[in-house]
C-alpha cells in the first residue's frame, strides 16, 4: 500500500464517520474530522504495518493527515501547487504528473493528483459538490465542468467527452493590480496608461484583444479599478475571475453576474432547465440601473444585447475578446454578431460595431529568454467610416522592434472627450516611445 492509498483509504473511512457524527452533534464537518482523523489514522496505519511497511514517523503523520484533511476540505494535492505564487497555470492529463505553467515561462512537471483517472474523477465530483459558489455536478450525463474556486482560481475540466480526465487550471497572480502596477512592469507605457485612465473616466467603451494568456484579463481588472467608487456597473462572467466583488470597499456598488449552467431537464424550446446565459444577464443588469457593463469575455451571443445596448445609449463597457491584432478584434466582433442572428448582413454588423466600439487594445505576449514579456502593442481608435465601416485610427502601433506599442502621432478625432478625463496630447505628438521608460 503506497503513500497515495494510505491516504485515500484513511479518507474513505473518515468521511462517514464524519457525516454521521457531524449531523448528531450539529457541528460543522471539518471540526468534526480534525477531532477523528488521528483515530483513523492509527487504525489505517496498523493495516499499513502489517503489509509490512514501517510505521511512519511523526513528521509523516503530520503530512498524511495534512493530505487527509486536504483531500476532504480542501483540494487535494492541488493546495500546495496553488500556494506557489510562481506557478500561472497547472494542467492535468489523469493520474499523469501535472503541467506546471510559471510566470517565467518555463512549463515543468508536478506531483500527481491522484493515483487513478478514477481517483481524478472522484476529485472533481467532491471539488464541484463542495469548492464553488453553488453545488455543480460532472457526470457522463454532464461531462464539461467550470467553476471557480475558493481562491478565485478558474477551473475547466471535461471527462467522457475525452481520451482521459482532463482539468485546466487558470490562476490570477495580480488580482489587485492597477494601471500603475501594470506600468511598473512593463506591460503599459506611461502614455498608454493616461490614455486609458481617460478613457474610463470619458466613458469610451473599450474591448481588449489578444491570445491566450496574453493577459487581458489583468489588463481589464486594471481598467476596472479607474472607475469612481461609489458608481453602480455590472460585471457579467461565465465565472468569476475580476473579483471585484471581493472588494466591496473599493467597489461597494458593484453588481457580480456569473452565468448558470442548467440541468439535465430541457424545456419545450429545448433549453436546459434553470441556465442562465451571458444574453440574458446583458439584459438584467441594464434593468438594475446600472451606469456601465463589463463583460469578461465577448465569444457568443452575448455580443447583440452588448451591441445594442451601447448603441441604444449605453456608455463606458470594458470588454476582451479573443484575437491576434485590433483588425482581427473587429471581424471577429461581427463573425459573433453573424453567428448569433443569421438575419444580419455583414454590412450592419460591420456599421453596429463602428457606431458602438470606442478603443481596442492589442496585448501581446512574447517569449523572452528567461520569462514571458505581456505588453500593449496596438491601442486603436475607432468610428464610422465610409459606408459605415470601422475606420481605424493607429494611436499606438508597434515601435521599430515590432513590439511595445509607441505613438504614432496620430490623434482620435474625440480627443476633447479624454482631454475632459485628463489627457494630455502632449503624450502623443511628442517624440519619444511615450514614456516605457519613465520611473
Amino acid at each position: 500500500m503506497s503513500v497515495d492509498e494510505l491516504v485515500m483509504r484513511a479518507q474513505q473511512q473518515l468521511a462517514p464517520l464524519v457525516q454521521q457524527e457531524a449531523a448528531r452533534q450539529s457541528r460543522s464537518e471539518r471540526e468534526v474530522a480534525e477531532e477523528l482523523v488521528d483515530g483513523v489514522l492509527a487504525a489505517v496505519g496498523k493495516d499499513w504495518a502489517g503489509s509490512g511497511q514501517r510505521f511512519l514517523d511523526a513528521r509523516e503523520e503530520l503530512v498524511v493527515k495534512q493530505a487527509v484533511l486536504a483531500e476532504m476540505f480542501g483540494l487535494g494535492g492541488l493546495d500546495q501547487l496553488l500556494a506557489d505564487e510562481r506557478i500561472e497555470n497547472i494542467d492535468i492529463i489523469g493520474n499523469e504528473p501535472a503541467w506546471l505553467s510559471h510566470d517565467d515561462g518555463r512549463v515543468t512537471r508536478g506531483p500527481r493528483i491522484a493515483a487513478t483517472d478514477a481517483e481524478v474523477v472522484q476529485w472533481l465530483q467532491r471539488t464541484a459538490a463542495r469548492m464553488g459558489r453553488t453545488e455543480q455536478t460532472i457526470n457522463d450525463a454532464r461531462p464539461l465542468l467550470n467553476m471557480e474556486l475558493p481562491g478565485g482560481e478558474r477551473l475547466a475540466a471535461a471527462i467522457g467527452v475525452t481520451d482521459r480526465p482532463h482539468v485546466s487550471i487558470r490562476r490570477h497572480r495580480l488580482p489587485n493590480a492597477g494601471l500603475e502596477e501594470l506600468r511598473r512592469r512593463g506591460m503599459i507605457s506611461a502614455a498608454q496608461l493616461m490614455l486609458l485612465r481617460a478613457a474610463v473616466r470619458a466613458e469610451k467603451n473599450v474591448v481588449i484583444c489578444g491570445r491566450q494568456k496574453a493577459g487581458k484579463t489583468t489588463l481589464l481588472r486594471a481598467l476596472c479599478w479607474e472607475i469612481p467608487p461609489a458608481e453602480r456597473f455590472a460585471t457579467l462572467e461565465t465565472e468569476f475571475e475580476l473579483g471585484l466583488h471581493r472588494h466591496r470597499d473599493r467597489f461597494p456598488a458593484v453588481i457580480a453576474f456569473e452565468e448558470r449552467e442548467g440541468n439535465s431537464e430541457r424545456s419545450r424550446n429545448g433549453t436546459l432547465v434553470g441556465g442562465v446565459d451571458l444574453s440574458r444577464l446583458v439584459w438584467q443588469s441594464l434593468r438594475m440601473h446600472t451606469a456601465r457593463t463589463v463583460v469578461g469575455e465577448v465569444r457568443g451571443n452575448e455580443i447583440i444585447p452588448m451591441l445594442n445596448a451601447l448603441s441604444s445609449g449605453g456608455a463606458g463597457s470594458l470588454s476582451t475578446v479573443h484575437a491576434r491584432s485590433a483588425a482581427q478584434a473587429v471581424h471577429r466582433m461581427v463573425l459573433l454578431c453573424l453567428e448569433a442572428n443569421t438575419a444580419w448582413t455583414p454590412e450592419f454588423a460591420y456599421e453596429l460595431v463602428a457606431n458602438t466600439i470606442d478603443l481596442i487594445v492589442h496585448v501581446d505576449l512574447v517569449q523572452q529568454q528567461d520569462r514571458l514579456d505581456r505588453h500593449v502593442a496596438e491601442i486603436v481608435s475607432i468610428e464610422p467610416g465610409e459606408y459605415g465601416k470601422p475606420a481605424r485610427t493607429h494611436v499606438f502601433k508597434p515601435g521599430p522592434d515590432g513590439g511595445r506599442g509607441q505613438p504614432t502621432g496620430n490623434l482620435p478625432t474625440d480627443l476633447a472627450d479624454y482631454e475632459r478625463g485628463g489627457f494630455d496630447r502632449a503624450w502623443l505628438t511628442s517624440s519619444g516611445d511615450g514614456g516605457w521608460s519613465a520611473p
